[in-house]
């Protein structure tokens, strides 16, 4: 079973794809980071960002799609529209070249109390993703904090699935 995990943005997005056994152990795994020029107005990075999507998911063949879900940061409440449309995007990408259905979205609060704790940053996350056991053996050291994110978000899902194997009967 293939996973592809997301941490949505509009000018870098981590993607993790993630091969598991019939056990839902993770046999493969893989993470990038998409960057999109800063250069192109906001309609020309989605409209890129949404045709890079449908290539990954077109040559990934994933069974399921986890991202982060869109939030308001209050210091910059204005990007919700853009992140938002960005994870819209995405879906609609995944609904088209794959199915639609197998499309899950965490909380990012929840993806940090998992991995992490609640109130994790960067430096955290990266520390806390170092040391998931299962995670560790595929991790080159060279991962941005966009994959690092993807990573806890795919990590995150497929806890959902070993603990509640349902969520495979859509």
């Amino acid at each position: 079973m293939r996973i592809v995990s997301v941490d949505p943005g509009t000018i870098t997005c981590g993607v993790a794809v993630w091969d598991l056994d019939k056990n839902f152990r993770i046999v493969a795994l893989y993470s990038f980071t998409i960057y999109i020029s800063n250069d192109l107005e906001l309609n020309a990075r989605m409209d890129n960002l949404y045709y890079i999507f449908k290539d990954i998911f077109k040559d990934t063949e994933p069974f399921h799609l986890a991202h982060e879900s869109g939030f308001i940061n209050r210091f910059r409440p204005q990007a919700y529209g853009p992140i938002y449309t960005t994870i819209y995007l995405i879906r609609q990408a995944f609904i088209e070249e794959v199915s639609p259905y197998g499309i899950f979205a965490y909380p990012p609060k929840m993806v940090k109390a998992v991995v992490s704790k609640g109130t994790a940053d960067k430096n955290d996350m990266y520390e806390a993703v170092y040391k998931i056991r299962d995670v560790v053996p595929f991790l080159t050291g060279k991962e941005s904090e966009h994959e690092i994110d993807a990573l806890a978000i795919g990590y995150v899902h497929i806890l959902n699935i070993r603990n509640f194997p349902e969520v495979l009967l859509f």
